[in-house]
């Protein structure tokens, strides 16, 4: 059996720089405040279990921090609301938000101030659509991947924007069916372009594999986009998502050669390199292989 690892599985540069950040404040020699992040720093149950083991702390919102704690914002973001009241407490917080998420939250607030009508495309209950949607000056509506845009009655110009771990057919879409319908259109893609090429290689993949094994957080949506892409290659009942090795069978892997492994962004090297050993156990002579390879996350590495 061979183990093909999809080069861009693993952390991304954004999720690398929050997770950093965290690493550096709990480990500074200089700072004796408690450290919190505001709502879970990734979409990683792994990356946060060993957060808490360090005594980092998750708070859902800023009024239940504790005075004098060290406050990071997760990479997704918060609501402008949020970002008030802990400046209005004088939290020392750090601003762990990806930049690639800063971009449409920019684009949110500059593109209502010019008098458009926004449309995001994204999940109205995802962490970084809430946080763009509350830089918004002007009204705004939020279009869920695959879904029709709703009636805007009276409105002549829009201006469309993306979740940026959207696949791009579902921006596409929209933008499509949106200069069909008002009389002025813009649209800027706010899609990271990390997210593009995991999916770009997802497909690729797929094409020379007879399984898919998608490591990552249930919670984290471009490691569901991921598993969806490849179910709309491979029979679905060949592609699986989970979080960790012991959710792996056997059975799933018997009569096939070829199995592939992809990963989202907030998937730490080891637990994928774990999912590999574990599936190579399973048929003799088999082998895992990788083209492109970044350290492992260990909450030591900061501590050098």
């Amino acid at each position: 059996m061979r183990i093909t690892i999809a080069r861009t599985a693993g952390f991304c540069w954004g999720v690398r720089r929050t997770v950093n950040k965290v690493l550096e404040t709990t480990s500074d020699p200089d700072r004796s405040a408690p450290v919190a992040t505001l709502g879970p720093v990734i979409h990683n149950p792994q990356v946060i279990s060993k957060f808490e083991a360090q005594g980092v702390k998750v708070y859902q919102k800023v009024e239940d921090v504790p005075d004098g704690t060290t406050l990071v914002i997760r990479t997704h973001g918060a609501v402008v609301p949020e970002h008030d009241l802990a400046k209005e407490r004088e939290l020392d917080v750090i601003d762990g938000t990806c930049p690639y998420v800063k971009f449409p939250q920019v684009m949110a607030l500059r593109l209502t101030g010019e008098g458009y009508h926004l449309i995001v495309v994204g999940d109205a209950n995802h962490a970084e659509i809430k946080g763009v949607a509350s830089y918004a000056k002007g009204p705004y509506t939020i279009v869920r991947p695959g879904e029709d845009i709703p009636p805007l009655p009276g409105v002549k110009k829009v201006a469309v924007i993306s979740q940026t771990t959207n696949d791009s057919t579902y921006f596409k879409k929209v933008v499509g069916d949106a200069s069909l319908r008002f009389r002025e259109v813009r649209a800027v893609n706010t899609i990271c372009y990390d997210t593009g090429e995991r999916q770009t290689e997802v497909r690729e993949l797929c094409d020379k594999v007879e399984a898919l094994i998608v490591v990552g957080g249930k919670m984290s949506a471009n490691t569901r986009h991921l598993a969806e892409i490849a179910s709309e290659i491979l029979p679905p009942e060949r592609v699986h998502h989970v979080e960790r090795s012991e959710e792996l069978r056997p059975e799933w892997f018997e009569g096939f050669t070829e199995i592939g492994i992809s990963a989202g962004a907030s998937t730490p090297d080891d637990v994928i390199d774990d999912v590999a050993r574990t599936i190579a156990s399973f048929a003799p002579g088999g082998h895992a292989e990788r083209a492109f390879h970044t350290p492992s996350f260990t909450p030591t590495h900061a501590n050098r």
